[in-house]
């Protein structure tokens, strides 16, 4: 009889672990995260995403210029020098319209593209990381 029950509760606890998985979907982009950048309410984990995706893009060359821009402090903290980090992303990145020194959807989407897999996005954008929840994204 406790054979059965043990059999059962195991079995039970298998189809409940099986049901949670299944409703778990792939990991999307924060539509709603707020934007980055002067004048906007600058979350520490926010602009350390930023910095940290950018001097990513940077040291692997997603930008297509070797070695034209240098790593920034991952400090967490939006000053000149990651304003101007964003712009030359941007600059790379966009259209010259596009350069504000703002990350919103766009810029977001491509730091979390081109940056850190490991803080952004997989190479199947299936699984994201933990910038994903700060950084705003078209995604």
């Amino acid at each position: 009889m406790l054979k059965k029950t043990v059999s059962r509760a195991a079995a039970l606890a298998a189809a409940a672990a099986l049901t949670v998985l299944s409703l778990s979907g792939t990991a999307q982009a924060r539509q709603g995260a707020p934007y980055i950048g002067y004048g906007k309410t600058n979350n520490t984990h926010a602009v350390w995403c930023v910095q940290h995706q950018l001097n990513y893009a940077f040291a692997h060359n997603w930008t297509g210029r070797p070695g034209s821009h240098g790593q920034i402090s991952e400090d967490g903290k939006f000053g000149p020098r990651t304003e101007e980090a964003i712009r030359f992303f941007q600059s790379v990145m966009f259209v010259p319209k596009d350069v504000d020194g703002i990350v919103g959807p766009d810029t977001g989407y491509a730091l979390l593209w081109y940056g850190d897999p490991y803080y952004g996005y997989d190479d199947k954008v299936t699984n994201a990381g933990y910038c994903n929840e700060y950084l705003p994204s078209v995604v």
